[in-house]
């Protein structure tokens, strides 16, 4: 079997045309798996023992069941009990999918944030007559993200990786439209080089973008 380049080279095209729906999918789950991960952290940091116990049932859950079967569970399975899931789109669930099992991993990012911001600040702060919300808003929170944002920054990056799943509930982004054109084809080995090769260079400029993100913020630590 030849490696065949004049096909390799002609499809970019079409897998650089999806390279924007995958990081819409990427973004959109981020943005999900953000506050559902801090809303998570807040429950499991509360003095309510259901909520802690509920929160450290999540991330346990997601952190230990392989993700293709959580994909399923909410594309296949749960329509099935729950009638307004049927309406949802395969990407829809695909995002929800990425959201849901990234919050477990961004709600112990979190807390490593909060955890990093001194604890005198906020007995200071208090003692000034602050309220426990304006601490958090003003002094706790924004330190903390400056502290956590590397870690968020290459949670981002594995969520639109984790997009390339959705090829499996016919979610036509960058990994499924390799899938289509090698199956056109019959060039397996060329369309998946190069869906890998975007995938790279892609991913190489996001994080480069993160990292002047980073150091421009890393002033206010």
């Amino acid at each position: 079997m030849r490696f065949d380049g004049n096909f390799f080279f002609s499809i970019f095209p079409d897998l650089l045309l999806k390279v924007p729906y995958t990081l819409l999918l990427g973004c959109l789950a981020f943005i999900v798996a953000f506050f559902i991960g801090l809303v998570i952290e807040l429950m499991y940091t509360s003095n309510n023992k259901a909520s802690h116990y509920l929160a450290a049932i999540y991330i346990s859950y997601f952190r230990s069941t392989p993700y293709i079967m959580q994909l399923f569970i909410f594309f296949y399975g749960l329509p099935q009990v729950i009638y307004i899931l049927r309406g949802f789109s395969p990407a829809k669930t695909l995002v929800i999918t990425i959201a849901m099992n990234s919050a477990a991993f961004i709600a112990e990012i979190i807390r490593g944030g909060l955890q990093s911001v001194d604890k005198g600040q906020r007995e200071a702060a208090l003692s000034i007559g602050m309220s426990k919300f304006n601490v958090y808003k003003e002094i706790i929170l924004p330190q903390a993200f400056v502290s956590a944002f590397p870690s968020l920054g290459n949670a981002f990056i594995s969520m639109i990786k984790n997009t390339a799943i959705g090829f499996t509930i016919g979610v036509v982004e960058l990994m499924s439209q390799a899938k289509l054109l090698a199956g056109v084809a019959l060039k397996f080995m060329e369309a998946y080089i190069a869906a890998g090769i975007v995938y790279w260079i892609f991913l190489v400029v996001v994080d480069k973008l993160l990292k002047k993100v980073e150091r421009k913020i890393s002033v206010y630590q």
